[in-house]
């Protein structure tokens, strides 16, 4: 079993209208995501925004409760916790949150901040919390005189590292990075990153890694997950699929990632997607991605391709695509109803 499996997992938020606050319908923001991540591995997971990849986020750690699926964290079922395991999982599983200015609490010093975790799990004495604090402040790239400070006295990358650390201070094995460098400027983007990189490397941590710039994820991800509107659309090593992307939502997405080459930027085709993102609130019959997608047929509005193994990389390269792109040597599936004679699942 993996270090992290996450099965058929949803999250449906109700909506509810009227005096009586009655639910008259449902935003689908996770509806049957599936993935599994390796220990000390960093999986990717890429999509437009609304995509559903920061829900996602929050309900493997059960900051929301699941609508249905499963999470399991080496061999425990998340989803069945009891309130005590619970609290001890989360010593094991951090997150760190995407706006730096936003995720630290205006009113409290530093030390506070880093050493709150460490008090509600009454870990070491209140001196040794402090040695902790500092500790923890230097791993990250700041210094101890940053401890007495409040978060308005930082920039934006230093705040990040100050969660970085609170991230860091229970020594977990897992950490959530929740778009952690997107209200970043680029240079401090790389200075984040490249620390994230060599905290792994030191303390042996697994990385979820969740994005919407492809050319950090392409950088940072041992594997990658595509969403599309609450659903996993393609997934595959970092490699295969930015050199062999097989759904046509990465081949658009991937066209409109820049390559600082002028004449190979110029002469490439460029895939302009049209149309909007379809509402959460009512999701599109069959695949999800039909409305935008040149390639749909009718077979395509009627059932929701699964997500299965079609490319030359053999498990690790599954898709949800009826009519995927070809490579020379990749083994492709029919469409249900087509040259078969099967009927498209309803």
């Amino acid at each position: 079993m993996s270090f992290l499996e996450v099965r058929d997992l949803k999250k449906h938020f109700p909506i509810r209208t009227g005096i009586l606050k009655r639910t008259t319908g449902h935003v689908y923001a996770v509806d049957g995501i599936s993935f599994s991540i390796e220990e000390g591995e960093t999986l990717g997971i890429v999509g437009e925004s609304g995509c559903g990849k920061s829900t996602a986020a929050r309900v493997i750690l059960r900051l929301l409760e699941a609508t249905a699926g499963s999470v399991v964290y080496d061999g425990i079922d998340v989803m069945k916790a009891s309130r005590v395991e619970m609290q001890r999982l989360r010593r094991d599983m951090q997150i760190i949150f995407q706006d730096p200015y936003a995720s630290l609490n205006p009113r409290m010093r530093v030390r506070n901040i880093i050493g709150e975790p460490l008090r509600i799990h009454q870990i070491g004495t209140p001196a040794e919390r402090r040695q902790r604090v500092i500790e923890l402040l230097e791993t990250v790239g700041l210094n101890a005189e940053h401890a007495e400070r409040y978060p308005h006295e930082f920039s934006g990358g230093q705040r990040q590292r100050i969660g970085v650390a609170r991230a860091l201070a229970l020594n977990p094995r897992l950490i959530i990075c929740d778009e952690p460098v997107s209200a970043l400027d680029v240079s401090i983007r790389a200075q984040v990153i490249n620390l994230l990189e060599d905290l792994q490397d030191e303390f042996k941590l697994t990385y979820l890694f969740i994005a919407h710039d492809l050319s950090v994820v392409k950088h940072t991800s041992d594997r990658v997950v595509v969403m599309y509107l609450g659903k996993t659309v393609e997934i595959a090593s970092s490699d295969v699929l930015y050199d062999r992307p097989q759904h046509p939502y990465t081949e658009a997405l991937l066209s409109a990632v820049p390559i600082p080459d002028p004449e190979t930027e110029r002469n490439r085709r460029r895939i302009v997607l049209e149309g909007d993102v379809p509402s959460p609130t009512k999701p599109p019959a069959g695949c999800v991605f039909h409305p935008r997608c040149q390639r749909a047929q009718e077979v395509c509005e009627t059932a929701m391709p699964p997500l299965e193994c079609t490319g030359d990389a053999g498990a690790d390269h599954m898709v949800a695509c009826y009519f995927a792109t070809r490579y020379e040597g990749v083994p492709q599936r029919d469409a249900p109803g087509k040259d078969t004679g099967e009927a498209p699942a309803r």
